[in-house]
């Protein structure tokens, strides 16, 4: 049995997170957040992408804050998270592919899961809005793990719920090729920007989700 893992923003639906101007904005507001709850900026210094930044703000945090201090600050990163989350749902559409795409999957008896660093609200619009929820035996959000991807918690989760180990993970995004390669399985990095060449290690690089049921296929044999 092959489990196929999926990101979802950015490699099943589009979302305002295409937008480099958006997401340098996110960033920018992400470290200002984290320093106002008392993060240090020497903790978070160097570090450009949200998720990394909160990683390692969520480990001083655990480590140097009470416990109503801690509780507090995950309250409050929590509530700035769901507000740009929320946005983004909303005014997502579904990419062209993906609908036949997961549906070729389940016609192969794939086992298929969500790994996602949104919130559970968030994932809920998606599915009511674009029919995806019925496709994936597993659904892994933010409220799940502790650390969000690159690290592999929550590809470790899913793996776990889904009593396998072998295992491709779709996304669009460097950090997605390394929470799969840090939980031991393969990357599918959906690249549909050709002028824009992942400059990281993916086990597969494809221009559209079409091609994944074929990856998916040879993997089977």
């Amino acid at each position: 049995m092959v489990i196929v893992l999926f990101d979802l923003e950015g490699t099943l639906v589009r979302t305002e997170w295409e937008q480099p101007d958006h997401v340098l904005l996110f960033r920018r507001e992400t470290r200002k957040k984290l320093l106002e709850l008392g993060i240090p900026p020497l903790v978070i210094e160097g570090d450009v992408r949200s998720t990394v930044m909160r990683n390692k703000a969520l480990d001083y945090a655990k480590k140097n804050f009470g416990q109503a201090r801690f509780k507090q600050f995950l309250l409050e990163i929590e509530k700035f998270l769901r507000c740009y989350e929320l946005s983004a749902a909303k005014s997502s559409r579904v990419f062209p592919e993906t609908l036949n795409t997961l549906r070729q999957l389940k016609a192969l008896s794939c086992r298929m899961g969500l790994v996602t660093n949104t919130s559970k609200k968030a994932v809920n619009h998606y599915f009511s809005m674009h029919g995806l929820k019925n496709y994936f035996n597993v659904v892994v959000t933010r409220e799940d793990v502790e650390k969000l991807k690159p690290d592999p918690e929550g590809v470790l989760l899913a793996l776990k719920r889904l009593e396998g180990k072998r295992f491709l993970l779709v996304g669009d995004l460097e950090h997605d090729a390394i929470a799969a390669e840090k939980a031991g399985g393969l990357s599918i990095i959906v690249n549909r920007d050709q002028s824009n060449v992942p400059r990281f290690h993916a086990d597969y690089v494809v221009q559209s989700l079409s091609e994944v049921p074929v990856i998916v296929s040879s993997k089977r044999k």
